[in-house]
């Protein structure tokens, strides 16, 4: 029975010297200066971390227009956005999530101390899950989209990086439009990362600045998208068809092309027909076409032309039978006249030929066997003709 007792009034002193310490805090955090109430959020325990956390920020949001920028507030601040916990946070109902981000906004536009915003953008990342942060999201876009004229005190380059979690389409064309206009550029990297990271949700974008673009701002964007490992290869075959058909536009309208279009145009295409694109069928029998006229005009090799064969008979096998054919009736009617053609295009188009099988071609196919061509050439005609499905 004494030992029951004894051990009973052990219990009870330990829940008196918990209680105690958490009236402590508190009482600590009412009395005391705003050095004391920083010390009492620090040191306030699990079950009171949230109260005083929350007092905290009230208290540093309703003093900041008399004190104005006091580093012992940017420390309360600080203690206050840093211990508030999440799982209390994700308990709250939605009018008490929607006030919260609101303080959070609140904070960060009206504490211009690095600490203060860099501990907001920090807690809301790790809040992303549990509250709305639409409203947040502009704010930031707002800043970026209106800085760059105040001093650097990493907080452009937390913004980047919170973006790139948290942001939207419309903050992957505002930090687009950064980059553009040469912002930060010490934070290039940041804003790189930032625009992979937003590129899947911002697809509507990505294609309005190609189609607004020129090769080299459309080449920039295209490294940065289609040869990462932060995109997915759906997203990837549609940036790169999208560039395909824009580059294809810029050189039918222009008067000369240049090597830096073609490179572009064949780079855009290597990914589509490496990841079988069918859907951009009708853009690589463009691009065929276009092709043909680049080969002619030396722009283009004859490596990189024997790839855009085969990458169009990969990509649009049936669509391109006809192309390719009636471009065989082309090579031999200039061969037959005497005109030097090349045997690596000529193959290249056979062997496509004979790979697709469509009947389509034998009467293109058969002429080769016609004409003097070296003997490797007709005997892969032979070969294709074999192949062809009847």
């Amino acid at each position: 029975m004494k030992k029951r007792i004894a051990a009973m009034l052990i219990i009870s002193a330990a829940c008196i010297c918990v209680l105690s310490a958490a009236d402590s805090s508190r009482i600590k955090f009412i009395k005391g200066n705003i050095s004391d109430k920083t010390a009492a959020v620090r040191e306030a325990s699990e079950s009171e971390a949230s109260g005083l956390a929350a007092a905290a920020i009230d208290f540093a949001l309703a003093n900041k227009a008399e004190l104005g920028d006091d580093r012992d507030l940017d420390g309360l601040a600080v203690a206050g956005v840093l211990a508030l916990p999440s799982v209390s946070v994700a308990a709250y109902d939605q009018s008490g999530k929607d006030s919260l981000v609101e303080k959070f906004k609140r904070l960060f536009t009206g504490f211009t101390g690095d600490t203060v915003r860099i501990a907001v953008l920090s807690k809301v990342t790790m809040l992303r899950d549990s509250v709305r942060l639409d409203s947040f999201v502009q704010m930031l876009n707002d800043f970026l989209q209106n800085g760059g004229t105040e001093p650097d005190n990493g907080v452009v380059k937390a913004v980047l990086n919170t973006l790139g979690t948290i942001g939207d389409s419309q903050s992957f064309t505002v930090i687009y439009g950064c980059m553009m206009q040469k912002k930060w550029p010490q934070y290039e990297n940041e804003m790189n990362n930032a625009l992979a990271l937003l590129a899947d949700k911002s697809v509507p974008q990505i294609i309005g600045i190609i189609q607004e673009g020129n090769t080299k701002t459309i080449r920039m964007l295209f490294e940065l998208l289609c040869k990462g490992n932060q995109t997915s290869a759906s997203f990837k075959a549609e940036i790169a068809e999208n560039v395909l058909s824009e580059t294809i536009y810029i050189a039918d309208n222009s008067s000369s092309v240049t090597k830096e279009t073609v490179g572009l145009q064949l780079d855009a295409m290597r990914i589509i027909s490496q990841l079988k694109w069918t859907r951009s069928s009708a853009v690589m029998i463009s691009f065929f076409n276009l092709a043909k006229r680049e080969y002619t005009a030396g722009v283009m090799t004859d490596d990189e032309f024997v790839e855009v064969v085969n990458g169009t008979a990969a990509v649009a096998p049936m669509d391109s039978s006809q192309v390719l054919s009636s471009y065989l009736t082309e090579l031999n009617k200039q061969t037959e006249a005497g005109t030097k053609v090349s045997d690596k295009a000529v193959l290249a188009v056979i062997n496509a030929l004979g790979a697709i099988g469509d009947k389509s071609s034998f009467d293109s196919l058969l002429y080769v066997t016609y004409v003097d061509y070296p003997e490797n050439v007709i005997a892969a005609a032979r070969d294709a003709l074999a192949r062809l499905k009847w």
